[in-house]
């Protein structure tokens, strides 16, 4: 396989494309909603059928809207989430930047972690929850030793702290 015709290069190609293409029509339905109070105002007209709605909405952007976006700008109209479209656009262009959010893998030791210890955990918790991690190293005395992972909504603590804490709750209990 030639090196420009590597799948990555396909895929990242489409994903730009399916990307500027809705970054372009909501921009175009949020300009278009932005400026015209009228249709404003009859977008939030409940006594109006949401299809009647979308038809006056489609009719103002210029260019129209493919049936994807329509639907999704059908589905904000609906559930009259329409004044939403600032927030979508301003993540949906954050995600544009940076990519989807990554899962951070928090390791808090209770002391600093040595570049090769570093290392090591990266390598030990990319193989188990997978190589999208980013990761976070902080450090907290409190635990005493050991070290607390978090990965989403998981936490694994092997702490000295959690073993004293699980030990003098045996003991009490």
């Amino acid at each position: 396989m030639s090196p420009q015709a590597q799948p990555q290069h396909y895929a990242k190609a489409i994903y730009d494309l399916a990307l500027e293409t809705w970054l372009r029509q909501l921009a175009a339905v949020q300009t278009t909603v932005r400026d015209d109070a009228d249709l404003r105002a009859a977008l939030a007209d409940a006594e109006t059928t949401v299809g009647q709605r979308l038809k006056r909405l489609e009719k103002a952007v210029p260019g129209g809207l493919d049936p994807e976006v329509h639907k999704f700008v059908g589905t904000l109209v609906e559930a009259g989430q329409i004044d939403q479209l600032d927030a979508i656009l301003t993540e949906l262009n954050r995600l544009a930047r940076v990519g989807p959010a990554r899962k951070t893998a928090r390791v808090t030791s209770a002391v600093p972690l040595t570049s090769d210890e570093q290392e090591a955990f990266r390598e030990k918790v990319t193989r188990r929850f997978g190589a999208d991690l980013e990761f976070q190293f902080e450090v907290d005395p409190a635990l005493m030793g050991g070290v607390v992972l978090r990965v989403g909504d998981q936490v694994i603590d092997g702490s000295v702290a959690a073993r004293l804490a699980a030990m003098r709750d045996q003991l009490a209990g």
